[in-house]
């Protein structure tokens, strides 16, 4: 009687078990997708610090700070929905926020796409893993441009000190050579945070027999944008 009652058991839970597969939600955190959450009222508070070296040989540096908002969604050509998301801009926490622009992004089972000035760009693959290599141009008409997944769910600490327990890395350019150009890009994503930092520095080194892999900058810049508050409205 017992044997009985185990293999009905069974067959009862493998029934439902094949039944059900087809109605259960993915899971967003295997899939990687909470680390780029999208709703509508989700803002980030970045700080920012730019250098710009001119051809001029002029050097500008600003620093301001920098929020986006997810301000609205839409059904989209592909039945997916799109979120509008608006940044704004001030110098400082004293001063009002200024609408700067207004991109939008999109997030479905394979991929989050940010479309920048009407330019696509392919911010995240899923699933996530380790490694992971895939275009981030392969939606627009701009060279290949590989970006590649590192530091799955590791900890992260701000420049402000603010640790974030479980982040991931996108690597979207790590040319280091010092003596032509510099170009190293990558962003770090906080789990239900989204964009925690970014770094984008490109280079163009002096090349002239008097000053090759002295690296005297010519031309380039050397932007950083760190998170110091998030939240939903």
């Amino acid at each position: 009687m017992k044997k009985n009652w185990l293999f009905f058991a069974l067959v009862v839970t493998l029934c439902w078990t094949a039944c059900t597969s087809e109605e259960v939600e993915p899971d967003e955190t295997r899939l990687g997708a909470d680390f780029y959450p999208l709703e509508v009222g989700n803002y980030s508070i970045f700080q920012v610090e730019n250098t710009d070296y001119k051809v001029t040989g002029e050097v500008v540096t600003s620093t301001y700070q920098l929020k986006t908002e997810v301000v609205d969604s839409f059904l989209n050509q592909t039945g997916n929905i799109s979120y509008i998301i608006h940044y704004f801009k001030r110098q400082s926490a004293s001063e009002d926020w200024q609408l700067n622009h207004a991109w939008t992004a999109r997030k479905n089972a394979n991929q989050v796409v940010l479309i920048e000035e009407n330019v696509p760009f392919v911010k995240l693959s899923f699933p996530i893993k380790d490694d992971k290599v895939w275009d981030g141009n392969i939606l627009n008409s701009l060279p290949r441009d590989d970006y590649q997944m590192d530091s799955l769910f590791s900890q992260y600490i701000t420049p402000g000190q603010d640790t974030i327990a479980n982040t991931l890395t996108i690597i979207q350019g790590d040319n280091q050579d010092f003596m032509v150009e510099l170009d190293r890009r990558y962003e770090i994503y906080g789990l239900h945070l989204g964009l925690v930092y970014k770094e984008d520095i490109k280079l163009q080194y002096c090349t002239n027999t008097d000053c090759l892999g002295q690296q005297q900058v010519e031309t380039g810049h050397e932007y950083r944008q760190y998170l110091i508050e998030s939240g939903t409205n």
